[in-house]
């Protein structure tokens, strides 16, 4: 690389610099030559490159680290909140009125026919202690189809209309899906869906363009305010949204850099499709530019951890009647991903419990048997991975699978992760042992189930507390602050094979940083939820600052 070194556009001065390079050197000083890093050192070693032409920003001692990566997240289906699709989280709606009274506010701007949606109720959480039933739904908005989304995204309430959308009629239309996926008690549906049901409802739903675009400008938004420079977007509704996540970052309604991955909301025929067709054109990972990729081809398994609908080995211990959702087949997986493989792509799935990850890790198996490529090759994942054991952690490590861990979740949902699984807490997001076993875990918040938000994810790996009722939920599987920014910056890099352009603070990889208002090396990690985000930097420009539009 040859740059002109007679002075630098920027240098970022009296920091704590985390650079999470080999060394874990930590810093004073950085230099930025047009949207690259050129200098990393001492106060007193930058001077000489600095002259009239170079903008200094004076740190004061806080914390700069890489730029964070956000290795899983949904930037358009997380930005429709508020927008497209009602916000019915905790506090905003406490009780199942809360949430009628937002949907009969939605019907009246909404005309007759068209979809009133809605995201992200808690029945943990909610007065009534249960779900909205269709009925609620019903009595609120009765000539609008309504879909009402579990915070997890793997639960959804349909009213009548809804379910009419998929041609649900009556008790006998659920024949047509997975056992316990559609809900009825004494011969009448409740509207509770699950997994592939509630997927294939949705992609009944529309989208105009124009909420698409603003859910983008949401979403960007969000990202930068959290710290955020880059995400892997695991799945979005179907086709409009390729196109227009592209069309973001080349136009710049989306700064923070992508990694695309080939997977629709909608279920698994779309999923399959996708993905199908971009490798039978002879594509592979990575096709793109430093501002956006295309990604992993991925699939998804099972179901989710807070509803909970997660297929695990043995029951759930709170209620072990409840239905633990397989969308896959254990063959069919292992038959998949030797599907990608074979075509030198890089394969991923939402694999939630300790039965899916089996299918998941038995796949990666006979599939390296069949075709072999090497961990830096193939750089195969495993999304969500909550729950797994020492045994299924070394066969990862056997293969350098990536485990991709949603820390986010520990915060807000451990108790009820601890209520749901018991034992098996210790082994749920397990980072201290994946760690441990030299496996190269990365972090991300799966928004709209959680927020977008750097600090939350740190607090989720470093603390493990529910911060709703202070209960510590698997203490040893906590890992240091710098073994948690790690994970959410090299090892991230690493998932989408960019750990030679960015993911560390270090000579020639791009210049994009985040800035804490604290050294969050130095503070007790307990309090890292009251340290707020700086600056977000993207190609050495900053693209947030607190306090500041």
């Amino acid at each position: 690389m040859i740059l002109d070194y007679s002075y630098i556009d920027k240098a970022f001065i009296n920091g704590r610099i985390i650079t999470v390079n080999a060394q874990d050197d930590i810093c004073e000083a950085v230099g930025i030559k047009k949207n690259k890093i050129v200098f990393v050192g001492t106060n007193e070693e930058i001077k000489s490159l600095i002259d009239e032409n170079t903008e200094i920003l004076d740190l004061k001692g806080r914390a700069m680290t890489p730029g964070f990566i956000d290795s899983h997240y949904h930037p358009i289906l997380s930005g429709f909140m508020n927008g497209a699709i009602i916000d019915a989280t905790y506090p905003k709606c406490k009780s199942i009125e809360d949430i009628k009274a937002l949907v009969r506010e939605r019907a009246k701007a909404t005309p007759k026919g068209n979809w009133i949606k809605l995201w992200g109720y808690d029945n943990n959480k909610l007065r009534e202690k249960r779900h909205v039933t269709l009925e609620d739904l019903d009595d609120a908005a009765p000539e609008h189809p309504v879909q009402c989304m579990r915070t997890c995204g793997h639960v959804c309430i349909y009213n009548t209309l809804g379910l009419a959308a998929g041609d649900i009629k009556t008790p006998e239309d659920i024949k047509r899906f997975g056992e316990g996926e559609i809900e009825v008690i004494d011969g009448k549906f409740t509207g509770l869906t699950r997994d592939l049901s509630a997927f294939y409802l949705w992609s009944k739903v529309k989208y105009t363009d124009e909420e698409l675009r603003d859910a983008i400008e949401r979403a960007n938004k969000a990202c930068l305010e959290g710290g955020i420079t880059s995400v892997h977007d695991c799945g979005e509704c179907d086709a409009p949204a390729y196109s227009m996540m592209f069309k973001a970052a080349a136009n710049g309604w989306f700064k923070p850099r992508q990694f695309m991955m080939l997977h629709s909301i909608f279920g698994k025929p779309f999923s399959k499709e996708d993905n199908e067709h971009f490798l039978n054109l002879g594509f592979h990972t990575g096709l793109g530019n430093q501002q956006f990729r295309i990604g992993s081809c991925k699939f998804m398994v099972d179901g989710g951890s807070s509803g909970p609908t997660m297929a695990t080995r043995e029951p759930y211990s709170h209620n072990p009647d409840l239905p633990r959702i397989l969308s896959w087949e254990r063959e069919e997986v292992a038959g998949y991903i030797d599907y990608i493989n074979k075509h030198d792509c890089q394969a991923t799935a939402h694999a939630e419990g300790d039965l899916a990850v089996e299918f998941m890790v038995e796949g990666y198996e006979k599939a390296l048997k069949n075709y072999y490529r090497k961990p830096e090759e193939h750089r195969h994942r495993i999304e969500h991975c909550v729950i797994v054991d020492d045994d299924l952690i070394q066969r990862m490590k056997a293969m350098g699978i990536i485990p991709v861990a949603n820390t986010h979740f520990i915060p807000l949902n451990g108790s009820d992760y601890h209520r749901y699984f018991g034992e098996r807490i210790n082994y749920l997001f397990a980072l201290r042992s994946f760690i441990d076993a030299g496996l190269r875990p990365a972090i991300g918040c799966d928004a709209p189930t959680a927020a977008c938000d750097a600090i939350a994810g740190l607090d989720g790996a470093v603390n493990r507390i529910d911060r709703g009722t202070g209960e510590v939920c698997g203490p040893g599987q906590r890992i240091s602050m710098l073994e948690a920014i790690r994970c959410y910056t090299l090892n991230g890099a690493y998932a989408s094979f960019e750990d030679d352009i960015k993911g560390s603070i270090e000579i020639g990889k791009l210049a994009d940083f985040t800035v804490f208002s604290d050294d969050i090396l130095a503070i007790d990690p307990v309090d890292i939820v009251k340290t707020k985000v700086d600056y977000t930097i993207i190609d050495g420009e900053i693209y947030y600052k607190r306090g500041e539009n």
